[in-house]
């Protein structure tokens, strides 16, 4: 075998597999409203990809800075992305285009529900709201040892978690986080469990208990729904067809 071709294997067998990680947003919501501002000026609605990239000066859709906030978006649930095509979610487009008086208000409710959706920061947030944050190494490893964040990115993590929080206007200087406190001054509405928020201590329905979600609806107005710990995939789709089709009657009348 010759020496170029031992070196080769030897890089070959030297180079460790890619840790995985946990799912978590790489960019801040800052970021990502900023990102789908652009979505919404190019119509909002099955934008073309395409179209997006020329106007951020991009000629690939696999840039990592792209394809990290595409996934943030998604997980804060700004953006909805189909066969190359984008838009803008009801929640982006309340957010950009409030509708109720005061706007502020509005806005500033969406965005910290915005920031209540991703699955690693319902975690967080059940675990430290009414609570300092730990310094910026800890948090990180934290993430690393608890949450499966890859060793990585925990810092890259930790970081967008915090400047997030700031964002959603839900961490001080005191660096204590009050989602539920924000939100209910905002609103003065307790928010829903449906992202998976709870009371400090209260444990998730065991099987065969329910969930009594309170949903905010629009005017100040909120619905409460209850539903099996253990429903299925299937019943929540059988949920929102009733759903929809309830809208739809409404509409009719």
């Amino acid at each position: 075998m010759s020496e170029e071709k031992s070196t080769e294997l030897g890089n070959k067998k030297s180079k460790k597999p890619r840790e995985k990680s946990a799912q978590y947003p790489p960019y801040d919501l800052s970021s990502c409203i900023e990102l789908v501002q652009v979505v919404d000026r190019l119509g909002g609605k099955q934008v073309a990809e395409g179209s997006l990239l020329s106007e951020l000066g991009l000629k690939s859709s696999n840039t990592k800075s792209y394809t990290g906030k595409l996934s943030s978006c998604r997980q804060f649930g700004l953006l909805d992305a189909k066969a190359n095509l984008l838009s803008i979610t009801e929640r982006t487009d309340l957010i950009l285009h409030p509708t109720e008086e005061p706007e502020d208000v509005q806005t500033k409710k969406l965005i910290i529900e915005a920031f209540r959706s991703p699955s690693l920061y319902q975690k967080l947030i059940n675990r430290f709201d009414g609570k300092g944050l730990p310094k910026s190494t800890t948090l990180a490893n934290i993430l690393m040892n608890e949450y499966k964040i890859a060793k990585a990115v925990k810092d890259s993590a930790a970081k967008v978690f915090v400047s997030s929080a700031k964002f959603a206007g839900v961490l001080g200087d005191d660096n204590v986080l009050q989602v539920r406190q924000t939100y209910e001054a905002i609103t003065g509405e307790v928010p829903s469990d449906e992202t998976g928020i709870h009371e400090t201590g209260q444990k998730p329905p065991a099987m065969g208990q329910v969930h009594s979600l309170k949903l905010a609806l629009s005017s100040g107005r909120s619905a409460q729904i209850t539903v099996p710990s253990d429903i299925t995939k299937t019943d929540v789709e059988k949920l929102k067809n009733m759903l929809d089709l309830l809208a739809v009657e409404e509409g009719a009348e």
